[in-house]
């Protein structure tokens, strides 16, 4: 079920984005129509129709939706977390790097943690942090965020990515972990 929810995500990804920047009202700071039929999915008890209205809000990347989605970080349901925190990033860019750093260290649930992994991935070269940040997270205590993590760190050209990638290879216990570590060390090599 998870591959299929970031499938989805991917595909809503590949969605022309530049509607928002097109729409009047996107640049008048409200959100464009197809973003406030996002928002409102947002307050569906359906889960999946929730999941679609942030894997939009994240697609159209409108500012003016903000708020609402930030309202969110504090929900009670790891999934809505991981899923705000996931638009968050998208939609503030280096300005949200702060919310997602503060995710990956605090957040108790594994799902919230990947996600800001995930997040701060592209906003890697925007703030000195991110990186010791994802060095960290090769030993968070889920298998999960550690493969994600090691995912991420294995395509950063930097000295110190290599070494924690290497690190990791030597400490690894889990099965897992280890398979993605040996084609990240692959990846390092070519």
């Amino acid at each position: 079920m998870r591959i299929s929810s970031w499938f989805v995500a991917s595909l809503l990804c590949v969605l022309p984005v530049t509607a928002a920047a097109e729409d009047p009202s996107a640049a008048r700071g409200t959100p464009s129509p197809a973003a406030t039929e996002a928002l409102r999915l947002l307050e569906s008890q359906d889960a999946y129709q929730r999941q679609m209205g942030f894997l939009r809000l994240e697609a159209l990347r409108e500012p003016a939706t903000l708020p609402v989605i930030r309202s969110y970080l504090t929900s009670r349901n790891p999934e809505v977390r991981a899923y705000s925190l996931r638009a968050v990033g998208a939609i503030g860019g280096t300005a949200s790097i702060p919310t997602l750093l503060e995710a990956l260290r605090q957040d108790k649930d594994q799902e919230v943690r990947r996600a800001a992994v995930l997040g701060l991935e592209p906003l890697a070269s925007g703030d000195p942090e991110v990186l010791p940040a994802f060095i960290r997270a090769l030993r968070d205590r889920s298998s999960e965020v550690r493969m994600s993590a090691v995912d991420v760190v294995s395509r950063i050209d930097d000295p110190r990515a290599r070494e924690a990638i290497r690190l990791r290879q030597k400490r690894e216990h889990n099965g897992d972990v280890r398979r993605v570590l040996k084609a990240a060390v692959k990846r390092l090599k070519s």
